[in-house]
């Protein structure tokens, strides 16, 4: 014997009710994911202020370190043409410095360059991926 139309409807009602419990609380977990999200989105950004900040250091340290060999540059010009010439030996210790500190600046640089490239790879890809999943 068929159920009767009443009795599908209160079954067909009930099932609802579970799928609007179950959306509800998916709805509930998705909330919580998104607000954790959202906090690593706000660490994320701290972060990329914080580089942004060490890159204009960064600037400014290059831009001082141009101005002392220059400077040193004009010592030498200026020793060459009046004559007084420092030993080799003492310039040779000044450019071994000078080479040093460069080759450190060089080594930072990379790995500036490093982590630039892959921060920005990565914050690209999920801005992607986030415009694609809406």
């Amino acid at each position: 014997m068929s159920k009767p139309i009443q009795q599908k409807m209160h079954e067909q009602h009930r099932k609802w009710r579970r799928d609007h419990e179950t959306w509800q609380a998916d709805i509930d977990e998705w909330r919580k994911e998104l607000k954790a999200a959202l906090a690593d989105l706000a660490e994320v950004e701290t972060t990329l202020r914080d580089s942004l900040d060490a890159i204009h250091d960064r600037a400014d340290a290059i831009w001082e370190d141009e101005q002392r060999v220059r400077a040193h540059e004009r010592v030498i010009g200026a020793e060459a043409m009046a004559g007084a010439h420092k030993t080799d030996k003492e310039w040779a210790a000044v450019h071994r410095r000078q080479a040093a500190a460069h080759e450190r600046a060089a080594a930072v640089h990379a790995r500036i360059k490093k982590y630039q490239r892959t921060v920005v790879v990565e914050v690209t890809r999920l801005v992607k991926l986030a415009r694609r999943a809406m």
